[in-house]
């Protein structure tokens, strides 16, 4: 097992996990691009529209496609006074006075955002980001227990990002997915089919998808990976962790650990 490949795939999320939950510590001011943020009514939306977006928070984002920026907020009247906002560099973030996880006695805000399909999308909290679909290109991240979810992808690449406890649910096709998870999060993939995908797993977490293509999959832990489809699948592994595939997986590493590597019991 070569753990420099675990420390390369892992380090950038982690690092995103930490900064999310320092800012979600008591007397912690959130800031996203090194900005506070401000209420809508004092955010210009007259230039160029985003091309990423950032949640932090507990509350609820939901993206529909456009090419002009337009935002609106509703939800409970008190958390939806406490929405701020940045706009920089091609990136609104969305956040909410206080904590990343305070949920105010269970009081969402939700935000309504109006934008091109996303490049990227980052959900640090305990919130959910639903957005019809991504661009071409698209990377995501969930660092924290919240919910990224895309009802139709169509895309040339997917580079999925889970850190935590969190998960992210899509359908649809895709031609590349990288994919990593650290910690016990999940990614409920069963209705997204991908030519070849790339996974990385630390820990307990749990992923499904569907391919007929080329399958690697390195996992450290307990954690599982389930192809639907007639992949031709290869794991690296240590711990008890399982690559499930309908077609027989390829073992990259037999001496290394006890993680198995078995084709499901699924019908071709």
């Amino acid at each position: 097992m070569k753990f420099k490949q675990f420390a390369r795939a892992f380090a950038p999320i982690v690092g995103i996990a930490l900064a999310a939950a320092v800012a979600g510590c008591d007397g912690a001011t959130i800031k996203l691009n090194d900005e506070e943020g401000k209420k809508l009514s004092d955010l210009d939306l007259s230039g160029a529209p985003p091309e990423e977006l950032v949640m932090a928070g507990p509350d609820e984002v939901q993206v529909t496609q456009g090419d002009k920026l337009a935002i609106t907020v509703n939800g409970d009247p008190d958390a939806a006074a406490k929405m701020r906002f940045t706009l920089k560099d091609g990136t609104l973030g969305i956040l909410r006075e206080g904590k990343l996880f305070d949920r105010d006695g269970g009081k969402v805000a939700v935000v309504h955002v109006t934008m091109p399909a996303p490049k990227g999308v980052v959900m640090a909290g305990s919130g959910k980001i639903v957005s019809a679909t991504l661009a071409r290109t698209a990377k995501v991240t969930v660092a924290g227990s919240g919910l990224v979810e895309t009802t139709t992808l169509d895309g040339d690449s997917l580079e999925l990002n889970i850190a935590g406890s969190g998960s992210y649910r899509g359908s649809g096709k895709v031609t590349a997915l990288d994919l990593t998870v650290a910690g016990s999060g999940a990614a409920a993939l069963d209705a997204l089919r991908v030519d070849t995908a790339k996974v990385s797993i630390a820990g307990s977490g749990g992923v499904a998808f569907t391919s007929d293509g080329e399958v690697d999959a390195t996992i450290m832990g307990s954690g599982e990976v389930k192809v639907k489809g007639r992949a031709r699948c290869k794991v690296s592994s240590m711990g008890s962790g399982r690559l499930v595939c309908e077609t027989p997986v390829e073992n990259a590493d037999p001496d290394d650990g006890d993680a198995t590597a078995e084709p499901s019991n699924t019908p071709g």
